[in-house]
Protein backbone atom coordinates (compact mmCIF):
# COMPACT_ATOMS: atom_id res chain seq x y z
CA UNK A 1 0.00 0.00 0.00
CA UNK A 2 1.68 3.50 -0.89
CA UNK A 3 2.12 6.19 1.97
CA UNK A 4 -0.10 9.10 1.53
CA UNK A 5 0.97 11.99 -0.25
CA UNK A 6 2.05 14.81 2.95
CA UNK A 7 0.78 18.27 1.40
CA UNK A 8 2.53 19.56 4.31
CA UNK A 9 5.99 19.50 3.04
CA UNK A 10 8.76 22.61 2.62
CA UNK A 11 7.38 24.18 -0.39
CA UNK A 12 3.37 23.76 0.62
CA UNK A 13 4.79 25.19 3.72
CA UNK A 14 6.89 28.59 2.14
CA UNK A 15 3.77 29.32 -0.56
CA UNK A 16 1.38 29.66 2.52
CA UNK A 17 3.91 32.06 4.14
CA UNK A 18 4.82 33.82 1.20
CA UNK A 19 1.48 34.10 -0.05
CA UNK A 20 1.29 32.05 -2.98
CA UNK A 21 -2.15 30.37 -3.79
CA UNK A 22 0.14 26.71 -4.51
CA UNK A 23 3.51 25.17 -4.13
CA UNK A 24 3.32 25.38 -8.17
CA UNK A 25 4.72 29.28 -7.93
CA UNK A 26 8.48 27.77 -7.25
CA UNK A 27 8.05 25.75 -10.43
CA UNK A 28 7.47 28.88 -12.36
CA UNK A 29 10.03 30.92 -10.69
CA UNK A 30 12.71 28.62 -11.67
CA UNK A 31 11.77 28.36 -14.87
CA UNK A 32 11.47 31.84 -15.15
CA UNK A 33 14.96 32.51 -13.50
CA UNK A 34 16.47 29.92 -16.10
CA UNK A 35 14.35 31.73 -19.11
CA UNK A 36 13.43 35.10 -18.58
CA UNK A 37 9.86 34.37 -19.32
CA UNK A 38 8.20 37.20 -16.88
CA UNK A 39 9.43 40.85 -18.34
CA UNK A 40 7.90 44.26 -18.05
CA UNK A 41 5.50 44.53 -21.08
CA UNK A 42 5.14 41.11 -22.27
CA UNK A 43 1.84 39.22 -23.23
CA UNK A 44 1.85 35.90 -21.22
CA UNK A 45 -1.05 33.43 -21.44
CA UNK A 46 -1.71 31.11 -18.94
CA UNK A 47 -3.45 28.15 -19.80
CA UNK A 48 -4.76 25.99 -16.59
CA UNK A 49 -4.45 29.10 -14.45
CA UNK A 50 -6.15 28.17 -10.82
CA UNK A 51 -5.74 28.38 -8.45
CA UNK A 52 -2.84 31.12 -9.48
CA UNK A 53 0.03 30.79 -8.37
CA UNK A 54 1.96 31.41 -12.10
CA UNK A 55 -0.41 34.42 -12.50
CA UNK A 56 0.18 35.67 -9.27
CA UNK A 57 4.24 35.45 -10.10
CA UNK A 58 3.67 37.00 -13.60
CA UNK A 59 2.01 40.12 -11.47
CA UNK A 60 5.30 40.40 -8.99
CA UNK A 61 7.99 39.76 -12.17
CA UNK A 62 5.90 41.96 -14.66
CA UNK A 63 5.48 45.00 -12.09
CA UNK A 64 1.72 44.84 -13.06
CA UNK A 65 0.05 48.10 -12.05
CA UNK A 66 2.86 50.26 -13.48
CA UNK A 67 2.08 52.72 -15.61
CA UNK A 68 5.24 52.07 -18.45
CA UNK A 69 5.76 48.51 -20.54
CA UNK A 70 2.22 47.37 -19.54
CA UNK A 71 2.15 43.68 -19.80
CA UNK A 72 -0.94 41.64 -20.50
CA UNK A 73 -1.94 38.65 -18.83
CA UNK A 74 -4.13 35.81 -19.76
CA UNK A 75 -5.20 33.23 -17.65
CA UNK A 76 -8.23 30.71 -18.40
CA UNK A 77 -9.13 27.24 -15.95
CA UNK A 78 -12.83 25.57 -14.90
CA UNK A 79 -11.67 26.43 -11.78
CA UNK A 80 -11.89 30.11 -9.90
CA UNK A 81 -8.67 31.48 -8.88
CA UNK A 82 -7.58 31.88 -5.37
CA UNK A 83 -6.34 35.37 -5.24
CA UNK A 84 -7.97 38.77 -6.70
CA UNK A 85 -5.55 39.69 -9.77
CA UNK A 86 -5.04 42.85 -11.00
CA UNK A 87 -5.63 45.55 -13.56
CA UNK A 88 -4.26 44.09 -16.73
CA UNK A 89 -4.80 40.28 -15.66
CA UNK A 90 -7.64 38.76 -17.24
CA UNK A 91 -9.58 35.50 -16.13
CA UNK A 92 -11.45 33.42 -18.14
CA UNK A 93 -13.52 30.59 -16.04
CA UNK A 94 -14.27 27.66 -18.84
CA UNK A 95 -12.80 25.34 -20.85
CA UNK A 96 -9.83 25.85 -22.67
CA UNK A 97 -10.83 22.78 -25.28
CA UNK A 98 -13.64 24.61 -26.01
CA UNK A 99 -13.50 26.78 -29.06
CA UNK A 100 -15.39 29.56 -27.51
CA UNK A 101 -12.77 30.21 -25.14
CA UNK A 102 -10.13 30.25 -27.60
CA UNK A 103 -11.84 32.93 -29.44
CA UNK A 104 -12.11 34.83 -26.55
CA UNK A 105 -8.26 34.70 -25.64
CA UNK A 106 -7.74 35.70 -29.52
CA UNK A 107 -10.18 38.55 -28.91
CA UNK A 108 -8.24 39.82 -25.66
CA UNK A 109 -4.77 39.34 -27.48
CA UNK A 110 -5.58 41.71 -30.50
CA UNK A 111 -3.88 44.56 -28.46
CA UNK A 112 -0.95 43.03 -28.29
CA UNK A 113 -0.92 41.03 -31.49
CA UNK A 114 -0.17 37.97 -30.31
CA UNK A 115 1.11 36.13 -27.14
CA UNK A 116 5.18 36.35 -26.16
CA UNK A 117 4.47 33.11 -24.18
CA UNK A 118 2.01 30.43 -24.07
CA UNK A 119 1.97 28.17 -20.18
CA UNK A 120 0.27 25.17 -19.77
CA UNK A 121 0.08 23.61 -16.51
CA UNK A 122 -2.59 21.85 -17.27
CA UNK A 123 -3.36 18.90 -16.05
CA UNK A 124 -5.72 15.61 -16.78
CA UNK A 125 -8.55 14.01 -14.42
CA UNK A 126 -5.97 11.53 -13.28
CA UNK A 127 -7.75 8.46 -12.61
CA UNK A 128 -4.94 6.42 -11.35
CA UNK A 129 -4.26 4.28 -14.26
CA UNK A 130 -0.64 5.18 -15.47
CA UNK A 131 -0.48 4.48 -19.30
CA UNK A 132 -4.01 5.99 -19.49
CA UNK A 133 -3.21 9.25 -17.35
CA UNK A 134 0.28 9.52 -19.31
CA UNK A 135 -1.68 9.11 -22.80
CA UNK A 136 -4.93 11.75 -21.89
CA UNK A 137 -1.63 14.56 -20.75
CA UNK A 138 -0.03 13.82 -24.36
CA UNK A 139 -3.52 14.68 -26.04
CA UNK A 140 -3.84 18.05 -23.52
CA UNK A 141 -0.58 19.11 -25.05
CA UNK A 142 -0.96 18.62 -27.85
CA UNK A 143 -4.18 21.09 -28.18
CA UNK A 144 -2.40 23.67 -25.97
CA UNK A 145 0.24 23.00 -28.63
CA UNK A 146 -1.88 23.57 -31.26
CA UNK A 147 -2.72 26.98 -29.80
CA UNK A 148 -0.09 28.30 -29.21
CA UNK A 149 1.27 28.32 -32.82
CA UNK A 150 -1.55 30.18 -33.51
CA UNK A 151 -1.44 32.98 -31.22
CA UNK A 152 2.84 33.16 -30.52
CA UNK A 153 4.63 35.88 -32.25
CA UNK A 154 7.92 35.27 -34.02
CA UNK A 155 10.15 35.22 -30.84
CA UNK A 156 7.50 33.54 -28.69
CA UNK A 157 7.76 30.42 -26.64
CA UNK A 158 5.77 27.70 -24.96
CA UNK A 159 6.06 26.33 -21.42
CA UNK A 160 4.28 23.06 -20.42
CA UNK A 161 3.99 20.43 -18.23
CA UNK A 162 3.48 16.62 -18.87
CA UNK A 163 3.75 13.30 -17.72
CA UNK A 164 5.98 11.74 -19.98
CA UNK A 165 4.61 8.67 -21.47
CA UNK A 166 5.53 6.16 -25.03
CA UNK A 167 3.92 9.25 -26.97
CA UNK A 168 6.68 11.49 -25.59
CA UNK A 169 9.04 10.64 -28.30
CA UNK A 170 6.40 11.62 -30.69
CA UNK A 171 5.99 14.74 -29.34
CA UNK A 172 9.75 15.61 -29.54
CA UNK A 173 9.96 14.95 -33.03
CA UNK A 174 6.69 17.52 -33.60
CA UNK A 175 7.92 20.08 -31.48
CA UNK A 176 11.40 19.98 -33.15
CA UNK A 177 9.32 21.16 -36.66
CA UNK A 178 8.10 23.84 -34.62
CA UNK A 179 10.78 25.39 -32.20
CA UNK A 180 14.75 26.13 -32.47
CA UNK A 181 15.02 25.65 -29.04
CA UNK A 182 14.15 22.86 -26.23
CA UNK A 183 14.41 22.21 -22.88
CA UNK A 184 13.23 19.93 -20.61
CA UNK A 185 13.37 20.56 -16.70
CA UNK A 186 12.19 19.22 -13.42
CA UNK A 187 11.86 21.91 -10.89
CA UNK A 188 13.11 21.55 -7.31
CA UNK A 189 9.36 22.26 -6.38
CA UNK A 190 8.41 19.10 -8.00
CA UNK A 191 7.17 16.69 -5.49
CA UNK A 192 9.18 13.35 -5.58
CA UNK A 193 6.50 11.19 -6.19
CA UNK A 194 5.48 12.64 -9.68
CA UNK A 195 6.73 11.87 -12.71
CA UNK A 196 5.77 15.23 -14.29
CA UNK A 197 8.66 17.18 -16.23
CA UNK A 198 8.55 20.62 -17.72
CA UNK A 199 9.31 21.75 -21.73
CA UNK A 200 10.41 25.23 -22.67
CA UNK A 201 10.26 26.05 -25.83
CA UNK A 202 11.58 29.18 -27.98
CA UNK A 203 11.60 30.88 -31.20
CA UNK A 204 9.01 29.00 -33.25
CA UNK A 205 10.52 28.03 -36.82
CA UNK A 206 7.81 28.55 -39.00
CA UNK A 207 5.64 31.20 -37.70
CA UNK A 208 1.99 30.24 -38.48
CA UNK A 209 0.28 33.75 -38.04
CA UNK A 210 2.65 35.01 -40.71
Amino acid sequence: MSKPFERKDRFYQKAKKEGYPARSAYKILELDKRFQIFRPGKTIIDLGCAPGGWLKVAEEKMNVGVRHAVPLLIGIDLLPLQFTPKKNTHVLQGDFLEKKNQEKIKELLKSSEGADWVLSDMSPNLSGVKFRDKYASFELVKKALEFALEILKPSGGFVFKIFPGPEWEELRKDLNTHFQKIKTVIPEATRKSSTEIYVICNVPLLHPRG
